[in-house]
């Protein structure tokens, strides 16, 4: 007999299949998009249509750009050399926290609640005309490699759910896919900031990039790896394992259970 658990696992499985062969399919797209592009058959940013299917294929370059918060400014002035990152711009930006003061057209921040300086952050979008390119290539090879470890992930959970499906949620099989999915979760989060560090303009055939504003744009992710550890996704692939663990010590006393009986 077939319970509502196991029928929610086997529901929430399929579910997982899907999003597993999606995931498949776009990095096989990118892949092949790629290939076209640096072979010259393809520009990006690339379009394709077939039938009620879309898929659209982009090169993006994320930036960021800083500048302090005005803490005393005119309302109606305006520098015409002001440009955001370049030390002369501020945000003329207010936190009313009641105390806010107005005198003459002139705004003084309030001194409980005051706002100091704002960062920004955003996506330059990229076009090429073909052919081969080292970055281009670097970013193929990045696509190409977070679509097989989202695959991957995916396919591991499809498992633990049919697993837990088919009555066996508590077995040495189960312990293996979850051990996988977090080693995996860990391996993913030290993977994301090297492939972001080693794809990048400044590690790839002496790509610079420059910004002469405004606003005064730096590409994000140069300071160098291993800057940018996501210390919350590693934590939580360590509790995975430790959710292992407890399934494996769940697994022996079933397996001690049946052979009891």
């Amino acid at each position: 007999m077939v319970t509502r658990a196991q029928r929610a696992f086997r529901i929430g499985g399929w579910a997982v299949l899907a999003a597993a062969v999606v995931a498949a399919l776009m990095a096989v797209a990118a892949g092949v998009i790629g290939v076209l592009a640096l072979t010259g058959h393809a520009t990006y940013p690339a379009e394709y249509r077939l039938g009620p299917l879309y898929f659209r294929d982009t090169l993006a370059l994320q930036v960021v750009t800083a500048s302090p918060v005005c803490q005393e400014f005119d309302i109606d002035e305006l520098l015409p050399n002001e440009s955001p990152g370049d030390g002369s711009f501020c945000y003329k930006f207010v936190q009313d926290g009641g105390e806010q003061i107005i005198h003459d057209r002139v705004v003084s921040q309030d001194a409980a609640v005051r706002p100091t300086d704002a960062t920004l952050t955003g996506v330059v979008h990229l076009a090429t005309s073909g052919g081969w390119n080292p970055w281009v290539a670097a970013q193929v090879v990045k696509k190409v490699i977070i679509g097989a470890v989202i695959t991957t992930w995916l396919v591991l959970l499809w498992r633990l759910l049919a697993a837990a499906a088919g009555g066996n949620a508590f077995s040495a099989r189960t312990v293996l896919y979850l051990r996988a999915l977090g080693w995996l979760t860990i391996a993913a989060a030290v993977l994301a900031p090297a492939l972001d560090h080693f794809t990048g303009f400044h590690q790839v055939a002496g790509i610079h990039v420059s910004s002469y504003g405004p606003p005064h744009l730096e590409p994000v992710g140069t300071e160098g790896y291993p800057g940018g550890v996501s210390f919350v996704q590693l934590a939580l692939g360590g509790l995975v394992l430790l959710v292992a663990e407890v399934f494996r010590h769940g697994a022996a006393i079933e397996e001690e259970r049946r052979l009891t009986v």
